[in-house]
């Protein structure tokens, strides 16, 4: 063999052997996740230039913005439900978010339908992505907003109403935060939340569990983990340190937006202090659409219009995504399981009950062999324009409304009409047929629970 030929494949096989042991060296994953924080508040996709978040753009910059990401529910119990799971909420039987006060349900409007009945906690014998991770060897910690373990947490000193559902109990090896709590008892040590010690009286809560995050890292650097860094930023009351406060001209939710990505940032230094950023892939989502509305979508947290599933995205994964990439290609919850578990090395040929699709193909440009997208809220909430909640699809361009007998059915092209402010049903009934078909055959088979009658 001439000596050029031989040099080329050796150098041939020096690549191979490389990527073959890149590939096959699990990545760490570091899940951050907002709370009711919609589109247009961060910088990689922001409409208000009063916004200070350089880490979330510093992460977006070396990964993949989503363009067009949904959460699984328009609050947030129900998908948080659907993250850990894999499970779309209404297969779950979690369906709303689950209540602070004890029986307290919304009645019916006008002498319409009451609320479905469900769940008030995520089901021990569910899946869940971190047993799977910790089954290939990573170690595991929750640090954040649980929202899955029982109704009545008002009413409780500590936001325990029953630890046995607690993130422990679904594979995290540790967790710091995570209990009944949908908002915090209090923003500032002491912080009044069972599953935090507290620790300097006056810290802010959103500091600290940035502090949580960095000491996790720290500790197992030198094997596979996994992190769930659920902030309980940005819900209500609307609360920050003063000094933030008065930077941001006195807005607190700006405030509130830069301390969290403060914390998201020090996690990135953590990362790469230590050695393990190029090998970790950093998912940042939002549980349901803004408190703050999204100026170029319809309505907010609550609703099924985009404004309430609609949320910020991006994934980092060095080798993997090119930084500076986009897609339009549309996401939703149920995605994270397979994904995850698919990047450790894992298999989820076994569980029959996911949803959800592996976002790789995504990551290097391929895409994804989906057909439809599909919700259902059957609950009420009268503080969006949509009064009773309803079943929906999103296929493509098209969005399909089933009422449930509350609301008028509509279709939307929300490619063409984000606001959707243009319902086109009567001009396509052979469409809305179809997609009403598929729609009525998705919630056959996951049982759906459909609002009720008075008296039934």
């Amino acid at each position: 063999m001439k000596a050029k030929n031989l040099i080329q494949v050796i150098a041939w096989l020096g690549v191979g052997c490389s990527s073959f042991l890149s590939a096959a060296k699990q990545p760490n994953i570091v899940f951050i996740m907002a709370d009711d924080l919609g589109p247009g508040w961060v910088d990689f996709d922001g409409s208000h230039p009063e916004m200070h978040t350089p880490n979330l753009e510093r992460l977006a910059d070396t990964g993949m913005v989503f363009n067009q990401a949904y959460a699984a529910a328009t609050v947030c119990s129900p998908t948080r439900a659907a993250c850990i799971t894999g499970m779309s909420p209404a297969q779950i039987g979690l369906t709303t978010h689950i209540p602070g006060r004890a029986g307290n349900e919304r009645p019916a409007p006008d002498g319409g339908p009451r609320d479905a009945e469900f769940v008030k906690h995520l089901p021990l014998d569910l899946p869940s992505y971190a047993r799977e991770l910790k089954k290939l060897g990573y170690a595991t910690s929750f640090i954040g907003k649980w929202h899955l373990a029982g109704e009545g947490s008002h009413g409780t000193k500590d936001g325990i109403v029953d630890s046995r559902y607690h993130p422990e109990h679904y594979g995290f090896d540790t967790n710091i935060g995570g209990c009944a709590y949908g908002q915090p008892k209090s923003w500032f040590d002491p912080y009044k939340n069972g599953t935090i010690e507290n620790r300097k009286k006056g810290e802010y809560l959103t500091d600290r569990l940035g502090d949580e995050a960095v000491s996790f890292i720290e500790a197992n650097q030198d094997q596979p983990f996994h992190l769930s860094l659920w902030f309980y930023s940005l819900h209500t009351p609307i609360k920050a340190p003063r000094d933030l406060v008065k930077r941001n001209g006195g807005n607190a939710y700006l405030a509130m937006l830069e301390s969290m990505d403060h914390a998201i940032g020090k996690v990135l230094d953590a990362l790469e202090a230590t050695g393990t950023r190029d090998n970790t892939m950093i998912v940042f989502y939002s549980d349901n659409g803004g408190w703050k509305p999204t100026s170029w979508l319809n309505d907010k947290k609550g609703s099924l219009l985009e404004g309430g599933i609609r949320v910020p995205m991006a994934v980092s994964w060095p080798g993997v995504i090119a930084g500076g990439s986009t897609t339009d290609t549309p996401v939703t919850t149920m995605d994270f399981f397979p994904t995850f578990v698919h990047a450790a090395g894992g298999s989820t040929q076994a569980i029959t009950q996911l949803e959800g699709l592996d976002l790789k193909p995504l990551f290097e440009g391929g895409e994804l062999e989906r057909d439809a997208l599909y919700w259902h809220y059957p609950h009420n909430r009268p503080d969006v324009k949509y009064y009773m909640g309803s079943s929906i699809l999103v296929e493509g361009k098209w969005k399909l409304y089933a009422g449930l007998g509350t609301i008028p059915d509509a279709l939307f092209n929300v490619k063409d009409d984000p606001m959707e402010t243009n319902n086109v049903l009567s001009d396509q009934p052979e469409l809305a047929e179809r997609l009403r078909k598929r729609l009525n055959g998705w919630l056959t088979q996951v049982d759906a629970k459909m609002p009720q009658s008075d008296g039934i």
